[in-house]
Order: structure tokens, then sequence, then C-alpha cells
């Protein structure tokens, strides 16, 4: 990679980030939890009382994710290419392995870097000086493409959540209205069951759309 020339530490917003991701879905899935003892749909209900295994699994999670750091994440700035480093995981990339670049256009310079072997590397405004990394890529990559990267990752969470939770929560749907209409459904319980991935595939595809914005 050549001589060193800068490097730059990585605060631990994303583990911050999923932290707080993970705890609004662990308060939904308490909702949902506490929902199953107050509403009444012909025994139906009860199939929200599996909504206590995100409960404890997100609990569980976000502790860990608040409260313990992470390893230490650094990028550096090579003559030849940039190196990202994760603990002990070292990656490396030359810069004429840079195929697309998505740089954010505010104060707090992050991007999405996209290498020719498909990896990706995001790099957070919190980064240290990350204006500097941004500024290399632009310098040194010229061949790079200028392109939504971020953005089209993006849309692609959200549409996979979508469908998920617009399946999920149309079958749990029609268990209600059958159940309240008093046909006999005998998976009812399954099926109303399907509103808890429906409503976490919602929070997690609004935590996809909100975080990270421009």
């Amino acid at each position: 990679m050549g001589p060193l020339l800068s490097t730059h530490s990585v605060a631990g917003d994303r583990r911050r980030v999923l932290g707080l991701v993970t705890v609004i879905v662990a308060l939904v899935s308490a909702a949902m939890l506490a929902l199953s003892f107050v509403i009444d749909l012909g025994g139906a209900e009860r199939g929200l009382i599996l909504a206590l295994m995100p409960l404890l699994f997100c609990t569980g999670s976000a502790a860990v994710l608040l409260f313990k750091p992470g390893p230490p994440e650094v990028v550096e700035l090579h003559e030849d290419g940039i190196v990202h480093v994760l603990g002990d995981v070292r990656r490396s990339w030359a810069w004429d392995q840079v195929r697309a670049v998505d740089i954010a256009e505010h104060s707090k310079a992050g991007c999405m870097i996209r290498f020719a072997d498909g990896e990706l590397l995001h790099i957070s405004g919190l980064t240290e000086n990350s204006h500097a990394i941004a500024a290399a890529l632009t310098t040194r990559c010229l061949d790079a493409r200028r392109e939504p990267v971020r953005r089209r990752y993006k849309r692609r969470g959200a549409a996979v959540l979508g469908g998920v939770a617009l399946v999920c929560g149309g079958v749990a749907t029609w268990a209600v209205v059958a159940q309240l209409s008093g046909d006999p459904f005998k998976l009812a319980q399954p099926a109303v069951a399907l509103a808890i991935p429906a409503v976490i595939s919602l929070t997690l595809m609004i935590a996809v759309l909100v975080t990270g914005r421009r």
C-alpha cells in the first residue's frame, strides 16, 4: 500500500444506532405482547404472545451494543490505496480498485465506496477528519463513477422489509377480520402472529430510511 499518509479513527456511532434500533424493536415487541392480554379477537390474540421471542433477543442485543465497546475501527490512507481495520481484521484496496463513490453533501462528509471485488466500505460522518478521506477519493479515483451507492442499497433494503410487512400484515388483517366476523378459522392464532414480523419489518424499514440521511 505504500507509505502511510494518515489514520482516521472511527467513532462507535454505528453500534449506537444499531443499539437504538434494537431498543425500538424491543419496545414494539413489548407493546404487542401487552396487547395480547388486553384485546379480544376470539382467542386469536394469543398468537401475539410470540412477541416475547424478539423482545428477549432485542433486549439482550441492545444491552451489548449500547454498553459493551466494540473492536477499534480505523481507516488508513496510504500512497497506493486505502485500508480498513476492524479489530484484528485488515482489508486493503488499491486506488484503482475503487469503482464507485457516493459522497454525502453536508458538513460531516461521509461516503460509501464500492470496490472492484464487490465489497462496500461505509465511511461514517463521525470518522475522524472524514473530509480528508472524501478529498483523497475525489483526487485519486478519477475513473470511479459517482453514483448513489448508499441510496440504492437503502432502497433495496426498504423494499424487502416493506414487502415482508405488506404480506405478513395482510394475512394478519385477513385473520382478524375473519375471526371477528364469526368465520371459523383454525389457523387464526398463527396468522395473527404474523403481525409481529409485519410490525417489526415496518419499524426496521423506517429505521433504514431515516438513519444516515443526507
